[in-house]
Order: C-alpha cells, then structure tokens, then sequence
C-alpha cells in the first residue's frame, strides 16, 4: 500500500498540469487531421481516465478501470468513433503520467509504481479492445454477459448479417496461452484488425492467469506475417509510425505484458513483423524462416522507437546492414546473430516451444513479471536530449513528407521496383 499511497500523492497535485498536457498531446493529433471528437469531448475522456487511474492507484489494483472501459467503448461504437481515437486518449495519457511520475516518485520504487501504472492501463487498453472487438462482430447486444475470447465467431443476430470470421484466434495448453494469427488473405499484415485482435487476445488471456504467451501463424501458412499493412499507412504529410499507430501500440503491449512471450516462426518474417518478433521475449524457429527489415525499399523512416528495440536487441552492424540492404536473414544467420533462441526443424517446432513454453510457466509469475519490467525499462529508456530529438523527428518529417516515400508506397502498390529521387 505504500506504492498506492506515494504515487496518489504524486498525482493528487498535478490533475490539471498533467489533464492539460494530455489534451495538449491530442491536440496536435486533431491538427494533424486524425480526431473526430470535439475539444470538449476530448477533456471529458481525459478527465474520465484520469479519476478512473486514480481510483486503481489508490486501489492498489486495476479492477476499477475494467468495467468502465468496456462501457466507454461500447458508447463510443455506437457513437461510430473509431478505437483509435479512444486508444489515442489513453496513449497520450499513459505518456504523460510516465514522465510526471518517473520524475516524482523515489527512486526505490519507480518500477514498481511503473510496472503499476502500466498493469492499470493495459487493463483497461485490453478491456476497450475486447469490447470492440466483440461488438464488430455482435453489434446489437454490447454489453451482454463478458465480451467473447478473440477469435470466437459470434453468431448473428436473427435476420443480420453473418459475423466477419476473426484473424485472431486464441487456446490455452494449461497455463500456456496461444494467439494464433490467420489471415491468409493479407498474409498476417499487421493493421488495425489485426493489432487490435492480439492486444485484446493478451487481455483475455491475463484475465484466464495465463503464465505463459505463445505466438504464432496459423498452421500451413509459409509467411508468419507480411508486416505493417502497407494499405493502411498514411500517404504523405503525417508520421507513417506515429505513438498511435495500431502496431506500435501492439508492440507496447507485447513489450509491457507481464509474463513472458515466445514467438514460434515458421516462415518468412517482413518489415514491421520483425520488430514485433524481437519485441517478444524469446524466439523459436525452424528452417523455414527468414527475417527482414524492410522500410527502404518503400523510403520509409523507421521510428526511433522502433530502431532502439533493433539496437537494444541486435549487434549493431546487423541492424544497419537489415535496415540498409532490406535482404532477408535466413534460418541459420538468424540463430548465429540470436534472432533466435532455439532453431529445430519443422517437425520439432511446436514440440520445442511448448516445452519450453511449459518450463517458464512453472516457475515463479511474481519474479519473471518484475524481471521482465526490469529489463524493459533497463533497455528501453536511454537518455536522449531534447534537441537531438527533435532534429531526429525533423530529419524523419523530411523523408515521410517526400516523394521517395510517396513512389515506395505508390510501386508496392503496383508491384513494381521503386524508382527513388532522393527528393
């Protein structure tokens, strides 16, 4: 309870400094064309949030914010605001209590108040996104008994429509969770469905005290995922990876759930996929798989977010030559740079990874949640001045405000090589 109480201190006296720098945050977002709410329905989500944190805070624990989320979420679906303006709310929030209370709060116990403020968040990010989920699917009835397991097709109502089969299915092998992507027709490209669906999987399966996370590609299918949904990118003049962007909030759950998760690769890995294998805590793969990274070969400026996960992860002359060449990294490559953990055949795969699935399952949950936070935030957070970054985010507005990126989009499109000008 000492944790509860020095970090409902903290927050006690800055409610309106920190209220006013989130609506700030989304602000920009509105400028930047992206909100469709009001400056006034927006305070209200904020202010909301912020007493619903509190309340958890003081707590000690994330069940308050459950059953409000769902129902924030079933209003705002039948207002017809999309899920990624709610999250929007909650990303620019979370990034504002993290820095406010990093800067407040004992050095003692800053990761565990961190590792607090992330548990009461992802409940109620996971709860929103369950909800959603499960309201495209049974729209007539949003908050009939618990929002369905991800990847449970629910019946239509009489005289509907059929529900659109999920990309993203989930089991339980005893305390090992899977989260099995399939959508064959975009090849597993990670867009808002698809990201949505495994942030909400992870939340039904922290809420079943799963120990431990498997993440895979349905079987019989030759590519893992094809990365970013190069559909859903923005053409030109906004941030291509923004905060907000559906796969960097995937990667913060994955990054920030508290037990540990294996990707199982069978088959090739692209672009914005790879990231989200290294942000998994373990990998295992058979011969079939190939990783690569590749935002040159469409001029996109990769997030430095996203280049800090590669370098937190991977030798440095690695990384430049993936992201510079844009080759694949075969099988082999992959284990002797530790891409990989484990590389067996085909006919081990799944054998492999649930031994070893099973074997961090039966050790202790507490530790491996405080070791993994550890190592997150030891690894995530370098110290970067404010300049330097900014002249980063301008260097980068360049390049996503240019031709190049437009022709990279535009050639993929047209299955095409580029032909970049450097303009």
């Amino acid at each position: 309870m000492e944790i509860s109480a020095e970090t409902s201190a903290a927050l006690a006296g800055a409610r309106e400094q920190l209220v006013g720098e989130a609506l700030a945050a989304l602000e920009q977002r509105d400028q930047a064309g992206q909100h469709g709410s009001s400056a006034a329905e927006r305070r209200r989500d904020v202010e909301q949030l912020f007493e619903l944190v509190e309340r958890c805070v003081q707590e000690g624990h994330a069940d308050p914010i459950l059953l409000p989320s769902r129902q924030i979420a079933a209003d705002r679906f039948v207002a017809g605001v999309d899920i990624a303006e709610i999250q929007a709310t909650f990303a620019a929030l979370e990034d504002v209590l993290w820095r406010h209370l990093a800067g407040t709060v004992s050095d003692e116990r800053r990761v565990e108040m961190l590792r607090l403020m992330n548990v009461i968040l992802g409940t109620g990010r996971d709860a929103l996104a369950r909800t959603y989920v499960s309201l495209a699917s049974h729209p007539r009835n949003p908050l009939q008994g618990q929002p369905p397991l991800p990847g449970a097709v629910t019946p239509a109502d009489e005289g509907g429509a059929p529900a659109e089969p999920s990309v993203v299915s989930t089991t339980t092998h005893g305390r090992v969770g899977v989260i099995t992507m399939d959508d064959r027709n975009k090849r597993n490209a990670i867009g808002a469905r698809m990201a949505n669906g495994i942030v909400a999987a992870l939340g039904s399966l922290r809420a079943q005290n799963m120990r431990t996370v498997v993440l895979r590609a349905a079987p019989g299918m030759s590519v893992w995922s094809a990365g970013h949904d190069i559909d859903e990118l923005p053409r030109g003049r906004r941030d291509p990876l923004g905060y907000d962007d559906p796969l960097e909030g995937l990667l913060r759950a994955i990054r920030t759930f508290p037990t540990p998760i294996l990707a199982m690769v069978h088959g090739t890995v692209w672009g914005g996929a790879l990231d989200l294998v290294l942000s998994c805590d373990l990998v295992t793969a058979d011969e079939t798989a190939t990783f690569a990274i590749t935002p040159a070969n469409l001029g996109l400026p990769y997030n430095t977010t996203g280049l800090l996960h590669f370098a937190g992860r991977l030798p440095l002359n690695l990384v430049k030559e993936m992201f510079f060449t844009a080759a694949p990294l075969d099988a082999l490559k992959a284990k002797e740079w530790m891409v990989i953990n484990h590389l067996v055949t085909a006919a081990e795969l799944e054998t492999v990874t649930f031994e070893l699935a099973e074997t961090m399952a039966a050790k202790s949950p507490m530790a491996i949640a405080v070791i993994k936070e550890q190592l997150r935030v030891l690894t995530d957070y370098q110290p970067i001045a404010a300049q330097v970054y900014e002249r980063l985010q301008g260097l980068r507005r360049q390049a996503y405000d240019s031709s190049d990126y437009l022709e990279g989009l535009k050639a993929f499109a047209e299955k095409r090589k580029p032909v970049f000008r450097n303009t």
